[in-house]
């Protein structure tokens, strides 16, 4: 009978750092995509506020959706359910995302983990587009902050205080994060 090789769960500390750097990474990749988008002259953001015709906070927001989540959910789903089953940081730091169970990750697994993983990130942008005062100056900030960082936090501590290390985002997609490389 053959053994089943006794799963290494990532480190914490591997997780964040490799989430950060891939933030960094996908960052200037959206910040390339805008000003493509700006030079292109196919932002209307920037076209309704040189024209003096104000911004549509409707209208911002779904750019955002457009221009931002989906890249983001796009290249999450893309990476987590192929083959390599891991992001380009993930690939570099030797950790990968496996099912709890026999049946493998996949495309769906994997938006649904992204999903669920960028709720912190989708709660700031609705923070940043509705509540703020007519002329667009942030006025709740402690408490987008307060909300933002509970729910990051709450993902943290979900994972530190999981035997298998898994995060809500984990949990609910039924994956963990293990180690690729021997110790």
């Amino acid at each position: 009978m053959a053994t089943v090789p006794k799963r290494r769960y990532a480190s914490i500390s591997r997780r964040v750092f490799s989430y950060c750097a891939e933030v960094i990474l996908l960052f200037a990749g959206i910040l390339l995509l805008q000003g493509l988008l700006i030079v292109l002259r196919l932002n209307p953001l920037v076209q309704s506020v040189l024209s003096g015709a104000g911004l549509s906070k409707g209208v911002y927001h779904l750019w955002l959706l457009g221009t931002v989540d989906l890249p983001l959910i796009l290249y999450y789903t893309a990476t987590l359910g192929s083959s390599a089953q891991a992001t380009l940081m993930m690939r570099w730091l030797g950790i990968r995302l496996e099912p709890v169970s026999e049946d493998p990750v996949g495309a769906r697994r994997a938006l649904l983990r992204t999903l669920v993983m960028l709720i912190p990130f989708e709660v700031n942008h609705f923070f940043m587009v509705w509540a703020n005062s007519p002329e667009g100056i942030p006025n709740r900030l402690s408490l987008q902050y307060a909300v933002v960082g509970s729910l990051i936090l709450a993902y943290m501590v979900s994972a530190a205080l999981s035997p298998r290390r898994q995060s809500i985002h984990d949990w609910v997609a039924g994956t963990v994060v293990v180690n690729t490389r021997v110790a």
